[in-house]
C-alpha cells in the first residue's frame, strides 16, 4: 500500500476566488460592484490562480524527496533480484568440475530458455544416493521410501538425542574428489535470511563494547562477563562466518570396515559442513581420506557405502526436518553476465548512458573509463561528490547511468572508452516451478531441478519501497512493552522457539517478591516433546538477543519453565455398549492432550472442575464416578493443584478405571 499522505490544504481556485468575495465588505467596505466584469475580481481570480499553484505543489512530494526519507529509515528501493534455486548435477562419465559463475539453463513455461549461474564450485561424480535412515537407541529406521516421495524426512529422529545418527547410503565408494551433498530443510527460519541474520548478530556480537556508565550504557546489554568475554576474543575475520550451533554438536563418519567408521576431520579439510549441525540450507563438502566398504545397516538389504552425521553432544530446539537432499547439488542464481562498451564521453555535464541489458542485478555495475586505473564508484546521488570525485548514478531496472555534471561529481572525460561489466537478469520472469527442463550448454550433464526457483523480482517501486518501510516502522526493533520482548525472542537468529511470554516485575529467583526493573522472558522450545526446556545456550542466545534491544534500566532474565507433572486418577462409567478399553485409551489421549505444555498457559493452576470438563468430553463417557489429581507423584488430592507463576504442566501416568481390570 502507498503511504497514506496529509492534505496540507484541499481549498481550489474557486474556493479561494469565493473566499475573497467574502471577505470584501470587512476590508473594502465601499467596493460594491463585486461581479466577474470588475477589473477588482478579475485581479481576485488572477491572486487565486497562483496560490492554487502555490498549493498544488506544498501537496507533492517529489521522487528525489522520497528516496531520501526512505534511505533515512534505512529502507531504499531494492534494484532487481534474480530468482534462486538448488540443482544438482549427474554424470555417467568421468567427474567434471563447475567453476563458481558457470552457466546453465532452465525452460520456462513459454519455452525460452532462462540463463543461471552456479554460486559455489562443485565437482559433478558418478554418485547415486540408494538410502537414507536415523538410527538411534530405539534402533535404526529406513525413511528411504518417503524421502524418494519427496515427503519431510526427520534427519536424526522425531526427538534427537545424543548418539543420534544420520545414514546416508550410496552406491558406491566416495571418489577421490570433493562430493558435493545440498541439504534443503523443511519448516523455516532455515533459509538465506536466517544465515545473514546468524552473520549479522555474531558480527555484532564481536564488536567492542564501551565501558557501561550513565552516559554511554553498554550497547550490547550483556548481562554475562562471559558473553562479554566471548565478543572480545572473536577474531574480526571469523564475525563473518556462520557461527557453529550454540548446543548441537554433530561429527562426520565413513565406514572404513563393517561396524568401524572413520571421523572426517575439519580442520584437514575432510568435511566442509556448511548446514549448521542440520539446521540451515548449505552445503555438506566430503573429502574421503580413506577407503569405503559395503555393508548392510539397518533394515535396509543392500550393501551399501555409507557415510553418516552423528549427535555427539547437545540438543535442538526443534527436530531438524528435511526437504530434499541433493547429490552434487550447487546454488544457482537466475543471472547472467555481461561486458560491453557502453559509449564514448562527450565532456558535457550529466551525460547519460544506457547498457544493453537493463535488470541490473542486485543494482552493482563495474564501470572504467579508457585511460584511467581506478574503476568509477556507483552511487545513489551525487549529494556528496564534488568535481572531483569518479562517480555515477544508477538506475538499476533500465539500466541508465548518469554521470556528473563538473560540480557534483566529475564530467566523462571528452573521447573516453567507457566499459561496463555487471549481470542482469529477467527479475520475476525467473521464478519457475520445479521439475522445468535445464541443460549446461556445450557440455553433456543431466541437470535435475527438483526445487522451485523463487525470489526474483523487478526494481523495487518508490510506492513499494514505501509501504515496507511502513510495515518496518510498525515493527519497532527496540523491546518496549512485553509484546516487543515475546516477539524480538520468538524472532531470535538460529533459535526455534515454540512459545515465548514476558513478565514485568518478576525474578525467577525470587518470584514472591516484585522487582522493580526486571523483565523475566519465559521461552519453550518444541524439544523435548514431553517437558521442552531450552538449553543454556537458547537462553544465553535469547538474552543476548533482547539485550541489545532493551530499555536502559531494564534487566532482562530469560528462563525455561518450571515444570509440574500432574496425573489424573479417576474412575468413569461408560456409555452401554462402549468398549472400555478403547475407552480408557481415548480417555488418557484427551488428558495428555489437556496437560501439554505447549498450550497450557504459563502460570494457570490445574482446576479439578476442568478435569472433569475433559473427562466428560470425552466420546462414550456417561459421568465421572471418582476424581483425583496427583502433583509431581505425591499424594492425590481431591482439590485443585497449584502451579506457581513460572509453572507449566506435563502429563504424568494416568490411572482411570472404566470398569476392566488389565
Amino acid at each position: 500500500m502507498p503511504l497514506p499522505l496529509p492534505v496540507l490544504d484541499d481549498r481550489r481556485w474557486a474556493d479561494l476566488v469565493e473566499e475573497g468575495r467574502s471577505l470584501i465588505p470587512l476590508y473594502a467596505p465601499g467596493w460594491t460592484d463585486h461581479n466577474v466584469h470588475d477589473p477588482g475580481i478579475t485581479l481576485m481570480e488572477l491572486l487565486a490562480w497562483m496560490a492554487d499553484m502555490d498549493l498544488y505543489r506544498i501537496d507533492r512530494v517529489p521522487a528525489a524527496h522520497v528516496r531520501k526519507f526512505l534511505a533515512l529509515v534505512g529502507c531504499p528501493p531494492r534494484p532487481p533480484q534474480g530468482a534462486r534455486t538448488v540443482v544438482a548435477f549427474r554424470s555417467g562419465g568421468p567427474q567434471v568440475e563447475l567453476p563458481v559463475g558457470r552457466k546453465l539453463e532452465a525452460q520456462d513455461l513459454a519455452g525460452r530458455w532462462t540463463p543461471f549461474r552456479t554460486l559455489t564450485p562443485v565437482t559433478v561424480v558418478p554418485l547415486e544416493l540408494r538410502a537414507l535412515q536415523t538410527g538411534g537407541p530405539q534402533g535404526i529406521e529406513d525413511w528411504t521410501a518417503r524421502w524418494r516421495r519427496g515427503e519431510a524426512v526427520p534427519l536424526l529422529g522425531e526427538e534427537p538425542a545424543p548418539g543420534a545418527a544420520l545414514y546416508l547410503g550410496f552406491d558406491r565408494p566416495l571418489p577421490d574428489a570433493p562430493v558435493t551433498l545440498y541439504f534443503g530443510l523443511a519448516g523455516g527460519r532455515s533459509g538465506g535470511d536466517e544465515r545473514e541474520r546468524l552473520i549479522e548478530e555474531a558480527r555484532r556480537a564481536a564488536e567492542p563494547c564501551p565501558p557501561p556508565g550513565p552516559v554511554s550504557p553498554c550497547r550490547c546489554g550483556k548481562d554475562k562477563e562471559e558473553d562479554r568475554k566471548e565478543a572480545r576474543e572473536t577474531p574480526p575475520e571469523e564475525a563473518s562466518k556462520i557461527p557453529p550451533h550454540r548446543s548441537a554438536r554433530t561429527v562426520w563418519e565413513i565406514q572404513v570396515a563393517p561396524g568401524v567408521w572413520w571421523r572426517l576431520d575439519p580442520g584437514a579439510g575432510e568435511i566442509v559442513d556448511e548446514s549448521r549441525s542440520l539446521t540451515l540450507d548449505g552445503r555438506v563438502v566430503v573429502n574421503a581420506p580413506a577407503d569405503m566398504v559395503p555393508a548392510r545397516i539397518g533394515p535396509v538389504k543392500e550393501n551399501l557405502h555409507y557415510l553418516r552425521c552423528l549427535l555427539t553432544g547437545g540438543s535442538f530446539d526443534a527436530a531438524p526436518t528435511l526437504a530434499h537432499v541433493l547429490v552434487n547439488g550447487v546454488a544457482v542464481e537466475q543471472a547472467e553476465d555481461a561486458e560491453e562498451s557502453i559509449g564514448t564521453g562527450s565532456g558535457e555535464p550529466s551525460q547519460r548512458l544506457s547498457l544493453a541489458q537493463p535488470a541490473v542485478q542486485d543494482g552493482k555495475v563495474e564501470l572504467r573509463v579508457a585511460g584511467e586505473a581506478d574503476p568509477w564508484e556507483a552511487r545513489t546521488d551525487f549529494d556528496h561528490s564534488d568535481r572531483t570525485g569518479s562517480h555515477f548514478a544508477l538506475e538499476p531496472q533500465q539500466g541508465v547511468l548518469t554521470f556528473g555534471d563538473g560540480e557534483a561529481g566529475r564530467r566523462l572525460p571528452s573521447g573516453a572508452t567507457v566499459s561496463a561489466s555487471y549481470s542482469s537478469t529477467r527479475g520475476a520472469e525467473g521464478n519457475l516451478p520445479e521439475s522445468r527442463p535445464w541443460r549446461v550448454p556445450g557440455m553433456d550433464l543431466a541437470v535435475e531441478g527438483p526445487v522451485p526457483a523463487l525470489g526474483g523480482a523487478a526494481a523495487e517501486t518508490l510506492a513499494l519501497a514505501t509501504a515496507r518501510a511502513v510495515e518496518s516502522l510498525e515493527r519497532p526493533e527496540r523491546a518496549v512493552t512485553l509484546a516487543d520482548y515475546e516477539r524480538l525472542a520468538l524472532e531470535t537468529p538460529g533459535v526455534r522457539l515454540a512459545r515465548a511470554e514476558a513478565r514485568a516485575n518478576l525474578d525467577p529467583a525470587v518470584p514472591c517478591l516484585h522487582a522493580t526493573g526486571v523483565v523475566t522472558v519465559l521461552i519453550v522450545p518444541f524439544l523435548p516433546k514431553s517437558r521442552p526446556t531450552p538449553s543454556e545456550g537458547t537462553r544465553r542466545a535469547v538474552a543476548r538477543y533482547l539485550g541489545r534491544r532493551r530499555l536502559i534500566g531494564t534487566r532482562i532474565v530469560v528462563a525455561g519453565p518450571r515444570y509440574t507433572e500432574v496425573a489424573v486418577r479417576a474412575t468413569v462409567r461408560p456409555l452401554p455398549g462402549v468398549d472400555p478399553v478403547a475407552l480408557r485409551a481415548r480417555i488418557v489421549e484427551a488428558l495428555d492432550r489437556f496437560f501439554h505444555p505447549l498450550t497450557w498457559p504459563f502460570g494457570r493452576d490445574v482446576y479439578r472442575s476442568e478435569v472433569l470438563e475433559v473427562l466428560d468430553g470425552v466420546a462414550g463417557v456417561d459421568h465421572v464416578l471418582s476424581l483425583e489429581l496427583i502433583a509431581g507423584g505425591g499424594e492425590p488430592v481431591c482439590g485443585n493443584v497449584c502451579i506457581g507463576p513460572l509453572g507449566l504442566v506435563a502429563a504424568g501416568r494416568h490411572e482411570i478405571e472404566t470398569g476392566v481390570t488389565t
